[in-house]
């Protein structure tokens, strides 16, 4: 008897995915301590060059963090999907082959961040963020068949200021590169940082609204990426002010803060109370699932 997890097309993922995301997290872990190795610290005649070391700190914690919100989305990718072919397979092992290059680049713009190395980097950096955003778009795509469904979890993974904005930003650093290498490579830093942080904050918010019914999330689904920010905080601020602690809340205090969040839901978004009562009518106790 065939084994069933083998399908035409694909392979349902139960083993092969895990081993797969297992491999990843171990190439990327391997990629980090590489680059920690080739830091160019070095004591030449009992003399420290501070300037270099910190420089050289500098430029890892730009590798590392975007290293680091890599292997965040894609670990959040690879929640997301069931099954995967032998072309995910390969475009996966294509993308972590290019991820392996980083330690080089690095360690080339750390030793001499001259024009050539510094946009070689942000070269590196265009073509591997464009790669894993075609990779999750293939991979999402097989699973989510409405735009809205597939344009929520991409935001989910990669963030509302994915796309277009992303690689514009990264082309005008290449360019900064050509004229003032060094100026690009601080600002290098801040790009994976700040790209890590909200992505973080952006999953959390996206999380608490998918609780809520179909209405709901098609509601948050129309509204402008502002909105949507808005939308996430103020949902998440009012189950975390309800959230049972040691000391369970009042009537009364259960009450304030529900007024509060019906006001503003009226004030900022125009949603009537008997929408929100029915949003949250049967979905309170998933939402609040969401904050443990």
């Amino acid at each position: 008897m065939m084994n069933n997890e083998f399908t035409f097309g694909g392979i349902n993922l139960p083993k092969l995915k895990k081993r797969l995301d297992a491999f990843s997290d171990a190439i990327i872990a391997i990629i980090i301590t590489i680059i920690v190795l080739e830091l160019p610290i070095k004591v030449v005649n009992g003399t420290v060059n501070f300037r270099q070391i910190f420089m050289s700190i500098g430029i890892y914690a730009v590798s590392f963090c975007f290293i680091a919100n890599i292997w965040y989305q894609h670990a959040l990718l690879f929640e997301e999907v069931d099954t995967i072919s032998s072309r995910d397979i390969v475009h996966d092992l294509i993308f972590l082959m290019l991820l392996s290059l980083i330690p080089n680049f690095t360690r080339l713009m750390s030793t001499d961040p001259i024009r050539p190395t510094v946009m070689l980097y942000g070269v590196l950096y265009l073509i591997l963020t464009a790669y894993f955003q075609m990779m999750t778009a293939s991979l999402i795509g097989k699973k989510y068949r409405s735009r809205d469904d597939l344009r929520r979890i991409y935001q989910s993974i990669s963030g509302r200021r994915s796309g277009l904005y992303l690689y514009l930003i990264i082309i005008g650093l290449i360019v900064l590169g050509y004229f003032i290498p060094k100026a690009a490579m601080i600002l290098y830093i801040i790009i994976p940082i700040r790209s890590f942080l909200m992505n973080s904050q952006e999953r959390e918010d996206f999380n608490d609204v998918v609780a809520l019914p179909e209405d709901g999330r098609n509601r948050f689904l129309k509204m402008s990426d502002h909105e949507k920010i808005r939308f996430g905080k103020m949902i998440r601020s009012y189950l975390l002010k309800n959230q049972e602690t040691t000391h369970p809340k009042s009537h009364a205090d259960e009450q304030a803060a529900w007024q509060h969040l019906v006001t503003q839901a009226q004030q900022e978004f125009n949603i009537s109370e008997a929408e929100l009562t029915k949003w949250f009518s049967g979905h309170e106790d998933r939402l609040r699932s969401r904050l443990h």
